[in-house]
């Protein structure tokens, strides 16, 4: 068994444990449209759980969907939770819904700024804003200092350039569309079926998707370096895709000796 399925094993094994107290710990809360799914919290749930954090660091609360679920399955922690636009209309909607939360720490800033000095060792950190290529950049080099236990990253969409490049370098991350995961718990999201895959281990787009990349199991700093390439050349064609489709189209004529 290769070192991957293991720890998937272990992941799924752990999740049937913690199952009754997530369903019990979230029974009754509302779930804004907008945010991390069920089966995402889950997944974070159980990824986190093993490393017992007393801090969980969140950037991009919005509506403080993950926030509030977060408050409720980690009550012995404290939630820090950024948000980048204090002028939001979500703000409002955030502070009402985490009102009665006693363990959570709301603060506004620019996370690309401020989570290297607001993390520490041990915590476990959750992105949810910067995205794409911006949120992964800020991962690796939140976890080439060695100090948070295991970091999350949402929006890590199957086929999109961020995540193509976490398939291709990070072989080490767990991701929420794992077949056997989503078999087992889209459920939480929604009670309609789900195409089965055609192949085992076969992923299909499964929505946003939540990344966990864990403390010492990569070259950060190798990653960090791989990732600012890997952004500039999709930069990069992405400015040539833009030429091309405003370039006239050439004519026959327009070729003739005149």
């Amino acid at each position: 068994m290769n070192v991957a399925a293991e720890r998937w094993d272990k992941l799924l094994g752990q999740a049937e444990l913690l199952l009754p107290h997530y369903i019990e710990a979230t029974a009754g809360l509302s779930h804004e449209h907008k945010g991390i799914r069920r089966s995402e919290l889950f997944f974070f749930y159980v990824a986190a759980a093993r490393f017992h954090p007393s801090r969980i660091v969140e950037s991009g609360r919005g509506r403080a969907q993950s926030t509030l679920v977060l408050a409720r399955l980690f009550p012995e922690a404290l939630i820090v939770s950024l948000e980048s636009d204090e002028h939001s209309p979500d703000v409002a909607v955030a502070a009402e819904r985490l009102r009665a939360c006693r363990n959570v720490e709301c603060r506004f800033g620019d996370s690309r700024r401020l989570l290297s000095e607001l993390v520490e060792a041990d915590d476990v950190v959750l992105i949810d804003g910067p995205k794409d290529f911006r949120a992964l950049k800020l991962a690796f080099g939140l976890l080439q200092t060695g100090k948070p236990s295991a970091l999350f990253v949402h929006d890590l969409w199957l086929g999109s350039p961020a995540r193509r490049f976490v398939d291709r370098h990070v072989p080490s991350a767990l991701l929420s569309d794992e077949p056997r995961w989503v078999e087992r718990y889209a459920s939480l999201d929604s009670k309609k079926p789900i195409p089965l895959p055609r192949s085992l281990g076969e992923r299909r787009a499964y929505g946003a998707t939540l990344g966990c990349f864990e403390k010492g199991v990569e070259d950060y700093r190798r990653r960090l370096f791989q990732c600012n390439a890997a952004q500039s050349g999709d930069r990069f064609r992405a400015t040539l895709r833009k030429i091309f489709r405003r370039a006239p189209l050439k004519r026959p004529s327009d070729f003739a000796p005149r």
